[in-house]
C-alpha cells in the first residue's frame, strides 16, 4: 500500500542535503582515525551527522533517526530518518571526490524519500515513492538497454567481494560493455539518469548505505534487490544489485546466482 508523502518531509529531505553540503564545504579537513573494524571516520563525518540530526529535531521532532555515526534515537517511530553523512569516507580521506551524503526517510521500514547528494558539485538526486526520481530538479529515467553486453557497469571495490561472491562480481564484469569501479553511491545516481546500466555491491553494505538508493532507483524506472532478487527494505544489509529495467535485472541475477 502506497503512503501519502508529507511535503514539508520532501522539502526538508531538501534541506538537509543543502545543510549537509554547507558542513562540507565550510569544515572540510583531511585527517581521519579509524573505527574498531579498521574503517576510517573524520571529524566531519560526526559533524556532517550531527547538524542533520539538529534540522531533523527541529522541523520533525516526532519523527525517529538512525544515523551511522550516532546511533538509533526513536528508531521505534513509524516515520525513520536513515542517515550516511559521508558515504566514502576512505575516498573522502584519500582526498578523491567519489563519495556523497545519504538520506532516507523510512516509512514502517520502507523508504519513501532518497537522497543522494555530491558536497563539491552540489548535485541532488531525490527520489520520492509515487512521484519518481529527479536530479537538481529535472526528472531522470533508467535506461532502456535490456542485454548486459549493451550497458556500461558500475562494480564496487574488489576488495568488497568475498568467496561467495566473486564469481558474480567477474561474470557480471565479464558480460558487461565496460566497467567503472567504486562509484559508491554517485554510481546509483548514474544508474537513475540512464548513464550506466548495472550497479553492483557486495556483501560489506549497512542500512546506511542502502536505504536511500532504493527510492531513487525504483523511482527512476530501475530495479534494484539483494543478490537472489529480494526484496530490500531500511533494514536491509549486505550484498546488493540494481539494474535499469525488469528485463535487465532478471539476466544480472542469473549471471550473479
Amino acid at each position: 500500500m502506497s503512503v501519502a508523502i508529507d511535503p514539508d518531509d520532501l522539502r526538508l529531505a531538501e534541506q538537509l542535503a543543502v545543510r549537509a553540503r554547507e558542513v562540507l564545504v565550510s569544515e572540510h579537513q583531511a585527517g581521519f582515525s579509524l573505527k574498531a573494524d579498521g574503517s576510517p571516520v573524520t571529524t566531519l563525518d560526526r559533524a556532517v551527522e550531527a547538524a542533520l540530526r539538529a534540522e531533523i529535531k527541529k522541523a520533525s521532532p516526532e519523527h525517529g533517526i538512525i544515523g551511522e555515526e550516532y546511533g538509533p534515537e526513536n528508531a521505534d517511530r513509524d516515520w525513520v530518518w536513515i542517515l550516511d553523512p559521508i558515504d566514502g569516507t576512505r575516498q573522502y580521506a584519500a582526498g578523491l571526490p567519489n563519495f556523497g551524503t545519504l538520506i532516507a526517510l523510512c516509512h514502517k521500514q520502507v523508504p519513501v524519500i532518497g537522497v543522494i547528494a555530491h558536497p563539491w558539485n552540489g548535485m541532488v538526486c531525490i527520489g520520492v515513492a509515487g512521484q519518481g526520481t529527479k536530479i537538481d530538479g529535472r526528472r531522470v529515467q533508467t535506461a532502456s538497454l535490456k542485454r548486459p553486453g549493451e550497458v556500461i557497469a558500475c562494480l564496487s571495490d574488489p576488495d568488497a567481494f568475498d568467496a561467495a561472491t566473486q564469481p558474480g562480481f567477474e561474470a557480471v564484469r565479464a558480460a558487461s560493455l565496460w566497467n567503472v569501479y567504486d562509484g559508491g553511491c554517485l554510481g546509483y545516481a548514474a544508474l537513475s539518469e540512464g548513464r550506466i546500466g548495472i550497479a553492483l555491491n557486495g556483501p560489506n553494505l549497512e542500512r546506511f548505505d542502502i536505504a536511500a538508493l532504493i527510492p531513487v532507483i525504483e523511482g527512476a524506472g530501475g530495479f534494484i534487490s539483494d543478490w537472489s532478487g529480494g526484496p530490500l527494505d531500511a533494514t536491509s544489509e549486505g550484498a546488493i544489485v540494481a539494474s535499469a529495467n525488469a528485463a535487465l535485472h532478471e539476466q544480472v541475477l542469473a549471471l550473479i546466482g
